[in-house]
C-alpha cells in the first residue's frame, strides 16, 4: 500500500512540473514568424519536446532539437533551421541542403 501511495505522489509531482508552452513572435529582416515551445522549470526551452514554427499563412512546421548545439535553442526539420543564442536569433529555410531564405536580425516582440 505504501508503494502505491509513493508511486501516486511521484506521478502527481511529474504532472505538476510538466513544461508550459509559450509562443514567441519574432520580427526579422526577411519577414516575421512565431515559435511555440515548451518551457522547462529552469526557463529554458525543452529539448525533449518539438517546437512549432508558424510563418504567415504557411502550414505549421514541427522542429526537433538539434543535438549538435547544446548551449543554444536550436531546432530543425528538413526545411527549416531555427537557432537562438541569447539575443542572436536566426531562421533559415533550406531546399535540398541549399539555403533558400534567411530570416536574420530578429527581435522578439
Amino acid at each position: 500500500m505504501t508503494r502505491v501511495a509513493i508511486l501516486s505522489m511521484t506521478m502527481l509531482a511529474t504532472v505538476a512540473f510538466a513544461a508550459d508552452r509559450k509562443t514567441y513572435r519574432y520580427n526579422c529582416k526577411g519577414g516575421a514568424f512565431t515559435v511555440t515551445a515548451a518551457i522547462e522549470i529552469s526557463g529554458r526551452w525543452s529539448k525533449a519536446d518539438p517546437v512549432i514554427l508558424q510563418i504567415d499563412n504557411e502550414p505549421p512546421q514541427m522542429l526537433v532539437a538539434d543535438p549538435d548545439a547544446p548551449d543554444a535553442d536550436s531546432f530543425r526539420n528538413k526545411d527549416y533551421e531555427f537557432y537562438a543564442l541569447k539575443n542572436f536569433v536566426r531562421l533559415t529555410r533550406m531546399s535540398h541542403g541549399v539555403i533558400v531564405k534567411t530570416y536574420n536580425a530578429c527581435r522578439a516582440e
